[in-house]
């Protein structure tokens, strides 16, 4: 059986659904712990920091810290200095993207000094109403690179489906006819920087989620192993619905029987 060194593990609907654990999750990545398996969380939420992420884990009894997480917040700020160096940026997204074009030392514009952003970033934003339409829209004429967090178009809540970044990127290149760079799952993006942290090659890590869109396309880009997990927005009836170009490498009911069927004794 191949041997893995790492796991791309994905947050929402993979690890929790809201607050709570998916089923098996904690005592999983417990036993992946103690084989010395290295866990990167890649999440593709914006309004999240590695800071939170990782303090939830912990709450839910995962031993995690910051540097074991990265946001798709951090890698938009990142990707940005790394292209442009410091810059003037209008975002239309989560708190976690704010709080690291800050730490980076991004200038975060006000709504009424889109005519000044060098970027718009666009992301989960439940406060997204008409003038802020109006000033992206805006501000991409004038010429701002238009960055999008990810391009879920739902994501997994509590109580069912609610919308995600996808849904709110959509209508500003409806109005302009211009295509976002897009900086998360499964843009190659957000997936090198993952590599970086973790020190591997692809062939070395398996990138596990609950979206064939992301999660696993994120892993062929890259060419990874791939493990698709059935207890976020994925379900066992779409499983036949699946493209060829898009099969992920396992399937696995949740993060208990990967762990019990990839790594070492049964847990």
């Amino acid at each position: 059986m191949k041997r893995y060194r790492g796991v791309i593990m994905d947050l929402d609907g993979c690890v929790y659904v809201g607050d709570k654990p998916t089923a098996g999750a904690v005592d999983a990545l417990k036993r992946l712990n103690d084989l010395g398996i290295k866990i990167l969380y890649v999440t593709n939420n914006p309004g999240k920091t590695s800071e939170s992420s990782a303090e939830m884990l912990r709450k839910m009894g995962v031993d995690c810290d910051p540097g074991n997480v990265l946001t798709v917040g951090e890698a938009t700020a990142l990707y940005i200095y790394s292209r442009s160096g410091p810059s003037r940026v209008l975002i239309f997204a989560g708190e976690g993207v704010e709080v690291y074009c800050r730490k980076i030392g991004h200038k975060i514009l006000s709504l009424n000094e889109w005519d000044q952003a060098d970027y718009l970033i666009v992301g989960h934003d439940r406060g997204i109403n008409y003038e802020k339409l109006k000033a992206g829209l805006r501000a991409i004429l004038k010429g701002a690179v238009f960055i999008g967090t990810n391009p879920d178009p739902t994501h997994p809540g509590p109580d069912g489906l609610e919308p995600g970044s996808g849904a709110i990127i959509a209508p500003f290149k409806a109005m302009t006819n211009v295509d976002p760079i897009i900086i998360g799952k499964p843009s190659r993006i957000v997936m090198d920087i993952a590599l970086e942290k973790l020190g591997m090659g692809s062939s070395e890590v398996l990138v596990v989620g609950d979206r064939v869109d992301t999660d696993v396309q994120s892993g062929r880009v890259i060419g990874a192993d791939t493990a698709l997990i059935l207890t976020g927005v994925t379900k066992e009836e779409d499983l036949d619905k699946i493209p060829s170009a898009l099969r992920p490498t396992y399937v696995f009911k949740n993060l208990r029987e990967l762990v019990d069927e990839l790594f070492a004794s049964p847990i």
